[in-house]
């Protein structure tokens, strides 16, 4: 009787090990995975914050600076240069505040006390992000600011970031990154590797690197690029040179 009680109990032992077994790995694998979103997310909020804050406090972006006292003021953004800013990064980063690993979009608002006053919207930045498969994540964050018209008129504000992590932003990126750094003579030849979900096509016309096949999302670049399309998704590695103000891409 022992033998054959035995004999069934190993069975159901060994059917609740494993099941305990795959449980514990489910358990430790999904807090893991947890953990690593949390990861993503929290770096993700911190380069916005950090973007809202150099966009803000930056003579070199919007700060506004007193010819009195010589000074900057803490979140006071200079209407002239918001100005200046939407007219000429309407579909790019000003590159006070560039971020090579996403791409992003800002949006200045005023707050008016008289609500049938419609409120004076500025924006800039990148207008187009990865979709589908390339998209990996992105954040809203926001910062109050005071808009300076004169001393007497400061209004008070908001500064919005819209931030995206994806692969478009993170080939452009890289691209930008070397653009720079080639013309600023700190860089002779590099070379990364790239993954990409969809084709890649760059337009000579508008300087536009792109993504996707009948929605396509689209870039411009920080440099002229002679580059070759990439007809299929895939993994690979670009040697990237600098001739006469282009990247050359092979």
């Amino acid at each position: 009787m022992k033998g054959q009680m035995s004999y069934i109990l190993k069975p159901i032992s060994l059917v609740m090990t494993i099941a305990l077994l795959l449980f514990l790995y489910s358990s430790i694998s999904e807090s893991i995975a947890k953990e690593r979103q949390a990861s993503k997310t929290l770096n993700l909020i911190s380069t916005s914050t950090n973007i809202l804050l150099i966009l803000a406090n930056s003579e070199d972006c919007l700060a506004y600076r007193s010819p009195a006292t010589d000074g900057l003021y803490a979140n006071i953004v200079d209407v002239t240069k918001l100005k200046q800013m939407a007219s000429d990064f309407k579909n790019i980063e000003p590159p006070c505040a560039r971020n090579y690993n996403f791409g992003w979009r800002a949006t200045v608002v005023e707050i008016n006390q008289d609500p049938q006053t419609p409120s004076k919207i500025w924006s800039f930045g990148a207008k187009n992000f990865s979709t589908g498969p390339a998209f990996k994540n992105d954040i809203n964050t926001s910062m109050p600011i005071a808009i300076r018209y004169s001393d007497k008129d400061v209004i008070p504000g908001n500064i919005y970031i819209y931030l995206v992590n994806g692969e478009l932003e993170n080939i452009a990126g890289a691209l930008d990154w070397s653009c720079d750094l080639f013309r600023n003579g700190r860089l002779n030849a590099t070379s990364f590797g790239i993954h990409t979900s969809f084709p890649l096509s760059y337009y000579k016309s508008t300087n536009e690197l792109c993504s996707g096949t009948k929605q396509k999302s689209c870039r411009v670049m920080s440099c002229p690029l002679a580059i070759k399309d990439i007809k299929a998704p895939g993994d690979y590695v670009w040697t990237i040179s600098y001739l006469q103000g282009s990247l050359v891409v092979k």
